[in-house]
């Protein structure tokens, strides 16, 4: 990566960047216990957050019966980083939601591991 790139142009699409979150979740990454079994669970804010770090784009959210999730849309296109945690298909919504939302459910401390651990895995 050349210097003088923002991080949004580290990876070419959400799908480059899904490969990365997916080796990226953590402890340090959720307030959560974090599950070896489902690395997704409980991801989808913090990873929202990421995803819009990366490309911009509003982020959305849905509600399941475990709670509220997010997701993102990036160039008119929707995009759920995090689906791997559920069991079921999920009805999406399409409310757009603000990062502070978001923010209320995963820290800056949380996104910056995120943010570091992507970094540190590509």
């Amino acid at each position: 990566m050349e210097a003088h790139l923002t991080p949004s142009r580290r990876f070419e699409t959400p799908i480059d960047l899904y490969h990365a979150v997916k080796k990226s979740w953590s402890a340090d990454t959720i307030s959560d216990p974090f599950d070896p079994a489902n690395p997704a669970r409980n991801q989808c804010a913090v990873t929202s957050l990421a995803v819009q770090h990366y490309f911009g784009g509003e982020i959305c959210k849905t509600a399941t019966k475990g709670g509220t999730h997010f997701y993102n849309k990036v160039d008119g296109r929707f995009w759920d980083l995090s689906t791997d945690q559920f069991d079921e298909p999920i009805p999406y919504d399409n409310t757009p939601t603000s990062k502070d939302e978001a923010h209320e459910h995963a820290s800056p401390a949380h996104l910056a591991a995120l943010i570091a651990n992507i970094e540190a895995n590509t």
